[in-house]
């Protein structure tokens, strides 16, 4: 559904930048090593009064066409970072926002980006900024010129290839970027496979960009455990999809989704204790846990430490409440400790079970594939000796008979008697010297 089928106008535009009709999400990225969160990717819906919930494919073009696209790029920033400030203060992992082409060649927006940063005393290095691949058109000086620009903000740079990236990209001196994502149905299904061909090519051909770039790669749109697990094996250092966890805002997101990441990647879970040191906005206004000895035995918290330690100021009822409070908040996250863990060991029983059932469908596959080429071939033979037979029947009708070896009577002529006779006569003529 494009700009033009919900006929949208430059009114529109100006109510919703007005009246903050826009909503940011956000998906995570995850980390292949250790499935720990990379950094949250916004997103942009627009809420039309009249239209309702508009994906980006129904405005983006409109944006683009109308000259507006820098101001929406702006908003997005303004609004994300408020967002994630407000969720993690200045603290780690970071996010992203996507840039469009024409964001590129604005030369007043890096100036932009510098000063508001600074306003909101956010660290660029927070904020990665994802560069749609130049056209091919696009000269490597022009290229060049943009990229570091940007680069001078001091915000970290992607760039997003799908297929095989043009000769400007390759050509880009120094190599600007500091990750490479790439993704697509096409080679999501070959990495499913990894059957080799074009597939093979492209993603060789950017693995290998990285890696000479120190650049990490990242995979977009994993819909499904093979898909990861293939990814992985291939050398992806990253990836992010609905099959790890889908776009919401920053508060929906459970730091529990790092663990259920690891389950899906073969890793062991980290222990709540790891995740909120992590992942917590403030290490100091983390609520105490319970955590476990390595005997098993269950330690106490700080809650109930508290409560046990001999405060006089407090009566002993006051203190047995105390206790109380503190015991059911232990047995609380215990509870709640124990549902994660079965959750993760759920998850990783339908993992195994997805991964023996395409393994099956692998191995079937390939049994069919070796019974119709056994068909195949026995056909081939069993033509190959049909017209052998028919051509020696066709060679045996056409060759010649041999003559028939009959008994005839000899048809030589008897020399006659007198002839004979007067021979004799002669010789004996010569002996007794008549004849001269």
């Amino acid at each position: 559904m494009g700009a033009q089928a919900v006929r949208l106008t430059n009114v529109d535009i100006d109510n919703a930048l007005k009246n903050n009709h826009f909503d940011v999400i956000f998906q995570p990225i995850f980390a292949m090593a250790d499935g720990s969160l990379l950094r949250m990717e916004s997103f942009v819906r627009w809420t039309h009064p009249g239209l309702g919930v508009l994906p980006p494919g129904a405005f983006i073009s409109f944006f683009e066409t109308q000259g507006r696209m820098g101001e929406l790029t702006r908003h997005v920033i303004e609004t994300a970072i408020e967002h994630y400030i407000g969720w993690r203060g200045t603290n780690g992992p970071g996010l992203s926002v996507n840039l469009s082409l024409s964001d590129l060649t604005d030369e007043s927006f890096p100036a932009w980006l510098k000063k508001y940063l600074k306003a909101k005393k956010f660290p660029a290095k927070l904020l990665t900024l994802e560069c749609p691949l130049p056209p091919t058109p696009t000269t490597i000086p022009d290229a060049n010129k943009s990229f570091a620009a940007l680069t001078k903000t001091g915000c970290p740079l992607a760039i997003e290839i799908r297929g095989r990236a043009n000769e400007a990209l390759r050509d880009l001196s120094p190599f600007p970027f500091a990750e490479v994502k790439t993704g697509g149905s096409a080679i999501l299904r070959f990495a499913r496979t990894v059957r080799g061909g074009p597939g093979l090519t492209a993603i060789s051909e950017l693995l290998e960009m990285a890696k000479s770039n120190n650049a990490r790669i990242v995979a977009v749109g994993v819909e499904d455990q093979p898909s990861l697990t293939a990814l992985s094996s291939l050398g992806f250092t990253a990836a992010q999809g609905n099959f790890m966890a889908g776009v919401s805002d920053l508060q929906g997101f459970a730091m529990n989704t790092v663990n259920t990441v690891r389950s899906a990647l073969g890793l062991d879970p980290l222990e709540q204790e790891q995740l909120r040191a992590q992942y917590a906005a403030d290490k100091q206004d983390q609520p105490d846990m319970v955590t476990t000895e390595k005997g098993g035995k269950p330690q106490k918290s700080d809650q109930i430490a508290e409560a046990q330690s001999d405060d006089k100021t407090l009566s002993e009822d006051e203190i047995r409440a105390k206790k109380i409070e503190a015991a059911k908040k232990a047995i609380r996250e215990k509870k709640l400790k124990a549902r994660e863990v079965a959750k993760i060991r759920a998850a990783k029983k339908a993992r195994d079970a997805r991964e023996a059932t395409a393994k099956a469908e692998i191995e079937l596959a390939d049994q069919r594939k070796e019974i119709e080429e056994a068909k195949a071939a026995a056909a081939v033979a069993a033509n190959a000796r049909k017209l052998q037979n028919r051509l020696s029947r066709v060679f045996d009708e056409n060759e010649p008979e041999p003559p028939l070896e009959l008994n005839t009577p000899d048809t030589t002529p008897e020399p006659e008697l007198s002839d004979e006779k007067a021979s004799i006569d002669e010789v004996a003529k010569l002996e007794d010297g008549e004849i001269h």
